[in-house]
């Protein structure tokens, strides 16, 4: 989606689902992501049930997501009458949250001895699809990925994050930007985020839903 085409979730909601991240963060809800140990990132599930206290606003954008956003493409799906795409259940869907936080990572650039990328270097950081090549991936029923990025309201560019799609476009991760990508064939990057030192700028997240095809 470009600038011009961002669905406004609603400022409120926005805000309130950003501090259940951070909370997430503090009550020790969310794993370190050894993967991408220097980069100040953690993850954890959104699953609802027993854990809905834990993210209730968070949980209900997933489940009002998967209930609302499918039936919208499948219609579209349909008007193309090709057999190549996949229609999506919504009924059913996979949600996660990965959080950013900035003195994470510069206690991890110090404790690694690894100096803030600048832009451009981003080695580590291979470009891939969400299905992979792995394994029995070739079962991997996921299809859509939408990602929510969530923030401080003035995060821009100069901030970090986002996606960059190979040989495409970088998509920046503003405040309340849905992106849209292919689970099974879209070869992207998510990209590093940084941050800064001002008030409010030091944490972002970001709420993936995986979305898997209609049986």
């Amino acid at each position: 989606l470009s600038s011009n085409e961002d669905v406004e979730v609603g400022d409120a909601l926005l805000t309130e689902m950003f501090e259940e991240s951070s909370d997430m963060l503090l009550n020790g809800k969310l794993q370190r992501d050894i993967v991408r140990l220097g980069d100040g990132e953690f993850v954890g599930k959104i699953v609802g049930g027993e854990a809905y206290a834990d993210c209730p606003r968070l949980t209900e954008y997933v489940v009002s997501l998967t209930r609302h956003l499918p039936p919208i493409l499948n219609k579209e799906i349909d008007a193309l009458e090709t057999s190549s795409i996949f229609k999506l259940d919504s009924t059913a869907s996979s949600g996660s949250l990965r959080m950013y936080d900035r003195k994470t990572k510069l206690g991890a650039e110090t404790l690694l001895m690894k100096p803030e990328a600048e832009d451009g270097d981003h080695q580590d950081r291979p470009f891939g699809v969400i299905c992979g090549d792995d394994e029995g991936s070739e079962n991997d029923a996921r299809r859509l990925t939408a990602m929510l990025f969530l923030s401080h309201k003035d995060w821009d560019a100069t901030c970090g994050g986002g996606v960059t799609v190979e040989n495409g476009a970088r998509l920046d991760a503003i405040r309340d930007r849905i992106i849209l990508l292919r689970s099974d064939t879209c070869f992207h990057r998510q990209e590093p985020w940084k941050g800064d030192d001002k008030d409010g700028m030091d944490q972002a997240s970001c709420v993936i839903v995986h979305f898997v095809k209609e049986t």
